[in-house]
């Protein structure tokens, strides 16, 4: 019986990690359905069509948020060394930001911007109730300093919420500055930003090495301090001050320093590992976050008053080619953990074979990469139709990145059979 009580909460925080990501993958191909049906409008630049606000915002929210707040209910009390305080309340939370999620498609399509701000305000309070329970967890951590640098990420996405359901209610337009201010705090500042912070810890709690630098907090400091200047001359932007453009360019440049350091810390890191075999997942990670660096300084750079194409165009290889990449290897890493150890971790259920299958094998290697391109391929064909103008290939880019969705969903499937 001691032992049932020992191993119910763990099986238990991998059990809802995998609802939160399975349900982040479905509502992937929900945003892929609705950019097919933009397709013509991301043509001609129709930037607020009803279907192209539906497909972005079920990215953010019913993809990238869902699965990032159920990583952090994993993550943060296994690499920073703790215990989840309430896994109840993360099945609250999850409650919440379906449904928020949920009310974006309708709101847009009907024009109805009260269900839309509706939405932004569950998935407003499914945050706060995942930084409570992350503050609790807060106090039986032993590496607070590296997780305390990772919650405060969060205040971009807070923001980004705000501003979203304040342009919802009217209360702030949606125009030169406004909206921009609003992606570049969701997209950059919450996302990229957060991948920065949690690579180098989990690369550390994944790959043993010699170098001793990757977890030294001083890159993130950057990178948290050059995205605030963004965001206060973006602001100053918004108010018609002329000095703004070289604050918010200060900020991009302290940026792009915290990343490269971070950067070199990971080379570092993984040349001097004590063992040479590297799991094939890791290496994609890895691409994805060496790949997002050029991606990050096209965005500084159109985010600075560059023609309303190229600055979507952009915006769309940002979410759909390096955040949908990243996210998705991650997830070709974390799922097969918490299904593996759910099925064969404590021994309740024994393979058909009689031999358990080993962790790196649980995930199709090919079909995983292979839909990891698509993704990235996709959206490179929707950024250049959209910066062009050509429908044909913002549409070859929406079917291109449908077929490696399903092609992904094939790979968890394959996954769980396993």
């Amino acid at each position: 019986m001691s032992t049932k009580k020992a191993i119910h909460p763990l099986s238990s925080r991998f059990r809802i990690t995998r609802v939160y990501m399975l349900t982040g993958l479905g509502f992937l191909g929900a945003s892929w359905f609705f950019m097919i049906r933009s397709a013509e409008a991301l043509s001609q630049g129709r930037w607020l069509d009803p279907s192209l606000l539906a497909a972005v915002h079920l990215f953010v929210i019913g993809y990238a948020m869902i699965v990032v707040q159920g990583a952090m209910l994993q993550i943060v009390p296994v690499a920073f060394q703790g215990r989840l305080y309430s896994i109840r309340l993360g099945y609250v939370q999850y409650a919440l930001i379906v449904l928020g999620a949920a009310a974006f498609p309708p709101g847009f399509l009907a024009d109805r911007w009260t269900i839309v701000a509706s939405g932004g305000v569950l998935v407003l309070l499914s945050t706060v109730l995942l930084l409570w329970n992350v503050g609790q967890t807060f106090r039986t951590l032993k590496k607070r300093s590296e997780a305390l640098l990772v919650i405060t990420a969060f205040l971009f996405f807070l923001i980004t919420a705000l501003l979203g359901v304040a342009m919802s209610l009217h209360r702030f337009p949606a125009g030169e500055r406004t909206l921009p201010l609003h992606m570049v705090s969701g997209i950059t500042g919450w996302f990229t930003t957060l991948i920065l912070l949690l690579t180098p810890r989990l690369m550390a709690f994944f790959v043993s090495s010699r170098y001793k630098g990757l977890r030294r907090i001083g890159p993130g400091i950057r990178v948290l301090a050059g995205m605030a200047t963004v965001l206060a001359g973006e602001a100053l932007k918004a108010e018609g001050i002329t000095a703004a453009a070289g604050v918010s360019m200060a900020g991009w440049i302290l940026y792009w320093i915290g990343y490269a350091e971070v950067l070199v810390d990971l080379y570092r890191h993984f040349r001097e590992r004590r063992r040479q075999e590297v799991e094939w997942v890791l290496k994609w990670i890895l691409g994805g976050v060496y790949g997002g660096w050029p991606v990050v300084a096209a965005w500084a750079f159109v985010s600075n008053g560059s023609d309303a194409a190229w600055m979507a165009a952009i915006l769309f290889l940002s979410l759909f080619g390096f955040l949908q990449w990243n996210i998705a290897a991650y997830m070709a890493k974390i799922m097969p953990f918490l299904r593996w150890m759910g099925r064969y971790g404590h021994r309740a259920v024994k393979s058909p074979s009689g031999r358990l299958p080993a962790l790196d094998e649980m995930m199709p290697r090919g079909l995983t990469g292979a839909s990891l391109t698509g993704f990235a391929a996709g959206a490179l064909l929707l950024a250049w139709g959209t910066a062009l103008g050509q429908s044909a290939l913002t549409f070859s880019g929406a079917l291109l990145g449908t077929a490696a969705w399903a092609l992904y969903g094939w790979a968890m499937a394959v996954m769980y059979r396993r």
